[in-house]
């Protein structure tokens, strides 16, 4: 071997893997920075604060709903079910609190409740009844669904009660309205308690390895069930955030809002390849990628039909990107 050839800088797998760690570390910090660039020297009124403040209102909803889809897809599991939770849930708290009369906190604890029984429900027909993910989650999805509408019946709910409207208008810190300082809470709990909690670190090893984790002694249902139990409570809360959004609870809310969410998760760096893979802070950077990019359409005066191709194209190259840095599950 020649003295130059020796010298040669390396490229070989020593050096493959500190590109990986460094883009699995700050790569999703580096396209969300770069993503705002590109969007405020296109668009004039892009960095505004009002503009700003209004993506993070957007994205509210989607981000709650996120932190329950990262916790599933960490445990090595997905839930397809969470537009229907979101919906069934806003739909409860708009019925108890305009139709039955019944104080603000009752409404929205029996929403909170349903939307966490359904959870529980997916998490149960995954780790007892043995049915698999897509497939438990899609019927419930379609279960909620159903219920939502039969609730609703031919009309809609139209939410009056000053409380929900000041959840997104009232400003209450760093001039942040409430409900996005709800949604940044939710995130902080979710990423100390993965981090920190046992529960949060079996989560990660039933996703890391579920037959290890079997033979270790981890209790497996207890730990589905429980990462099911909690997306469930996230789309709660974001079925109360949307009934404040929106004034208004109707058929057509919430339609999608499940690829929204797991969009955010993927491009966060969650892997629907296998579990136990990635933080829930990134899924927040992946719900503000997703909402600028939103706002940007929308400045521009792109339709909502290319928006939702858009958003489907973001979502095949977040799953193809998944499969080329860390390839198929064994």
């Amino acid at each position: 071997m020649s003295q130059a050839a020796a010298q040669a800088p390396s490229t070989g797998p020593g050096a493959q893997e500190r590109l990986r760690g460094w883009a699995a570390s700050y790569g999703i910090v580096a396209v969300a920075l770069l993503v705002l660039l590109v969007c405020a020297g296109t668009a004039e009124h892009f960095l505004l604060p009002a503009n700003l403040r209004n993506i993070l209102l957007q994205i509210s909803v989607v981000g709650v709903a996120a932190v329950g889809a990262t916790i599933v897809l960490l445990a090595g599991a997905i839930d397809l079910s969470v537009g229907g939770v979101v919906l069934l849930a806003a739909v409860v708290v708009g019925d108890l609190a305009e139709r039955q009369g019944l104080p603000i906190p009752v409404a929205i604890l029996g929403g909170l409740i349903v939307s966490t029984l359904v959870g529980v429900l997916n998490g149960v027909l995954v780790a007892v009844g043995r049915i698999e993910a897509i497939l438990a989650t899609l019927g419930t999805l379609l279960l909620a669904t159903g219920a939502a509408k039969l609730a609703l019946g031919s009309g809609w709910i139209v939410v009056s009660d000053d409380f929900f409207a000041a959840l997104a208008r009232d400003r209450i810190i760093l001039d942040l309205p409430a409900m996005v300082l709800i949604m940044l809470l939710v995130f902080v709990i979710a990423a100390v308690g993965l981090q920190w909690t046992p529960f949060g670190r079996s989560v990660y090893a039933l996703g890391n390895d579920q037959r290890a984790a079997r033979l270790s002694g981890l209790p497996v249902a207890r730990v589905t069930i429980g990462a099911f139990a909690l997306a469930g409570l996230c789309s709660g809360i974001a079925g109360l955030l949307m009934v404040a959004q929106l004034g208004i609870v109707s058929q057509g809310d919430a339609v999608g809002l499940e690829f929204e969410a797991i969009t955010a998760a993927l491009i966060g760096g969650l892997s629907v390849t296998r579990g136990g893979v990635g933080r829930v802070e990134k899924t927040l950077v992946g719900a503000l990628i997703v909402g600028m990019l939103a706002n940007y359409q929308t400045i521009k005066g792109v339709t909502p039909e290319y928006q939702q191709a858009i958003l489907g194209g973001i979502l095949l190259v977040a799953v193809i990107a998944d499969r080329l840095f860390r390839g198929r599950p064994s």
